[in-house]
């Protein structure tokens, strides 16, 4: 069967015959940052993006992950900011097991899934995961500016992810969790 893929920014309709898909289930540990930076890396090289796109998409590809990591699953015990006596051990389930389980809601598996659509001239992020949902979280800053006057010590996330990204969207679907859309095209002058 041929790939192909819904290019981004258009209507539902329009197709990519020969584009990539890719879909990656990972337990939510920092280690695991590593290798989804090496696949956004690898891809956005595939795709043909210069040095300086492949770094930015490389970067907003971590960020987006290294948030699940830290604060999806906090609530649930689940994060390398908590003191170690706070965190709870993640259980697995089966290697391969299918997603019947996180369906139903009896999973109590905390994932991080990344789906990569990889087109002609784009490549699309999907970040998900089942967690508490950015829109339970605090908000990042807007800017640098923002950044030095709040005297942060976090939240430049969302910002670096807009600021590297052609499109970016969150959605909350019913429940709970986010899924985290990001989207960079190729511009004619990156080519390379």
């Amino acid at each position: 069967m041929e790939a192909q893929a819904v290019i981004p920014g258009s209507d539902s309709q329009t197709v990519q015959p020969n584009a990539l898909d890719i879909e990656l289930r990972c337990p939510v540990e920092p280690r695991i940052l590593s290798l989804l930076r090496s696949v956004s890396k690898t891809l956005a090289q595939e795709a043909g993006f210069t040095e300086e796109a492949i770094d930015q998409i490389e970067m907003a590809v971590d960020e987006a992950c290294a948030n699940v990591v830290r604060h999806a699953y906090k609530h649930v015990g689940v994060s390398p900011d908590l003191d170690p006596a706070e965190r709870r051990v993640i259980p697995r389930l089966p290697h391969f097991a299918d997603d019947k389980a996180q369906q139903s809601g009896d999973s109590p598996e905390c994932v991080i899934k990344m789906r990569v659509s990889l087109g002609d001239g784009w490549v699309q992020f999907q970040i998900i995961d089942h967690g508490i949902g950015a829109n339970q979280t605090p908000e990042g800053v807007n800017s640098i500016e923002e950044f030095i006057e709040k005297g942060a010590k976090g939240g430049l996330g969302i910002y670096i992810i807009r600021s590297f990204m052609d499109e970016v969207t969150f959605e909350f679907p019913e429940g709970k969790g986010t899924v985290l859309t990001m989207t960079k095209y190729n511009k004619p002058s990156e080519s390379a």
